[in-house]
């Protein structure tokens, strides 16, 4: 028989088959609704769902509250040099943790860790300490803030960048990073 030619298996037609649910669902898989067929045999398109303002699960910013005011530059260059002086050692996260969220304070030791065993094996012992720039923050929705701040230091500088969401009255940083 020629390569090209159909074989009895390729003449069977296709059938939706339904699916059986899966034992356990992981965080970050959603259900998609099943598709209903209309009259003209296309299924109807499942409802569109709103995009997460966070990524924190159960923790969500109110996106539909009365306007609130930015959080002060001064509080945001605090946090980034705060930032800094985390990953340099010389701040404990604890003395920031309602500023942040758990997983920012674990992300900062995370991160520390790694910084604290470069240096031990470069032996570098020097202490640095950084200088805030002006924070240039950018609103993308209603009650998140997105800032960068450049910290300037002796030999170089570098950049920290925070999201900050307004929760439960207060503004919290939802993820921070050093560069």
């Amino acid at each position: 028989m020629p390569a090209s030619a159909p074989t009895p298996q390729h003449d069977r037609t296709l059938r939706a088959v339904p699916q059986q649910p899966r034992a356990h669902a992981r965080g970050h898989l959603h259900a998609v609704p099943d598709v209903v067929p209309s009259a003209s045999g296309l299924g109807a398109a499942p409802p569109a769902r709103s995009p997460s303002p966070s990524r924190v699960p159960g923790h969500r910013a109110v996106l539909d509250g009365p306007p609130v005011d930015p959080p002060p530059d001064a509080f945001v260059q605090r946090l980034a040099v705060y930032a800094f002086e985390v990953l340099e050692g010389v701040r404990s996260v604890a003395q920031f943790g309602g500023w942040i969220t758990p997983e920012v304070a674990a992300a900062l030791k995370a991160r520390r860790a790694l910084r604290a065993e470069r240096d031990a094996l470069t032996r570098d012992r020097r202490r640095r300490t950084a200088t805030p720039g002006r924070a240039h923050l950018s609103t993308p929705l209603p009650h998140i803030i997105e800032a960068t701040v450049v910290l300037h230091t002796d030999s170089r500088s570098t950049v920290v960048a925070i999201r900050l969401e307004h929760r439960r009255e207060r503004w919290r940083a939802t993820d921070i990073t050093v560069l």
